[in-house]
């Protein structure tokens, strides 16, 4: 018995992927998507709450946002905000979870919205402990201690951090997903910055402490623009009867589902606690009187 073997040998050359592709696009007839842009409000001056009630009677969980929106920046100040959130993570975990034991979640974090920058500190707490105003307050407190804490930073406690952000960055990918999605999100968003984590880790390398404490003073001072978010669940610190939070509700409640529309969210004022916050009770109104930031893209 004799077995033939055929080999075929396919040379895969640039213009026979050009070809191929001209002839799928020619196939399919696709006509090209329309671009979404997303639209960005500036945040007025003024610190404004945005506090609604939860959808759902039986939950007494809460969750409290305070945010500082920075504005249109560049790849640099990107960066710098990273490291700032960095410093942030140990003493925010420390004050807010460990000393005041407002909630098992607590985190600051680094927010890009379609290239408009910022920051934020988020609670997770429940109405059946804490009155969701309170926490602002402790947060607020942190805040303010921890830029008495960036103040006294060493060079060499700056140093370190400023190491490990760059080690992080360094980090080799553990999977052929981590690089895909990182090189995606660069021709999602159509920025093609493929060497941004390079780009960055040298932008680390050339920051100052000074640069970090004034950075973060910038945000606090009298020109910061700042929206606290309130979701308020059910229970007694909240001023709810006694039984709401606790997961019972009534038979005709349980009939019916208990979440509600988004259309019906219920606003809550601000309390005196809160007196120079403006309260936000419709939020269309809210942002339709605001300046809208241009298309903006971190590229450089």
């Amino acid at each position: 018995t004799h077995t033939h073997t055929h080999t075929h040998t396919h040379t895969h050359t640039p213009h026979t992927h050009i070809t191929f592709f001209a002839v799928s696009v020619s196939k399919l007839q696709f006509s090209k998507l329309p671009a979404e842009v997303s639209v960005v409000v500036e945040l007025p001056l003024k610190q404004h709450l945005c506090k609604v009630k939860a959808l759902n009677k039986g939950d007494a969980n809460s969750e409290v946002t305070v945010y500082y929106q920075s504005g249109l920046k560049n790849l640099r100040e990107h960066t710098l905000m990273e490291l700032l959130v960095m410093h942030m993570e140990e003493p925010c975990f420390d004050f807010l979870r460990t000393k005041e034991t407002l909630g098992y979640h607590v985190y600051p974090t680094c927010r890009n919205t379609s290239g408009v920058l910022g920051f934020s500190v988020t609670v997770e707490t429940q109405a059946t402990k804490f009155n969701t105003e309170l926490v602002e307050l402790k947060i607020e407190e942190f805040l303010s201690s921890f830029g008495e804490k960036l103040s006294a930073l060493t060079e060499s406690a700056f140093n370190t951090q400023v190491t490990a952000l760059v080690k992080l960055k360094e980090c080799e990918d553990t999977h052929l997903g981590e690089e895909v999605d990182r090189n995606w999100a660069e021709v999602v968003t159509q920025q093609y910055v493929f060497n941004r984590l390079h780009r960055e880790i040298e932008a680390l390398k050339q920051m100052t402490r000074a640069e970090l404490v004034s950075w973060y003073l910038e945000h606090r001072g009298h020109n910061c623009r700042k929206l606290s978010v309130h979701v308020v669940g059910f229970g007694p610190e909240e001023g709810d009867p006694p039984g709401d939070g606790n997961g019972e509700r009534d038979e005709e409640e349980c009939g019916s589902s208990s979440y509600g529309e988004v259309s019906k969210l219920t606003f809550l004022p601000a309390s005196p606690k809160m007196a120079a916050a403006t309260s936000i009770m419709d939020i269309p109104s809210f942002t339709q009187s605001l300046t809208l930031f241009p298309y903006h893209k971190i590229i450089q």
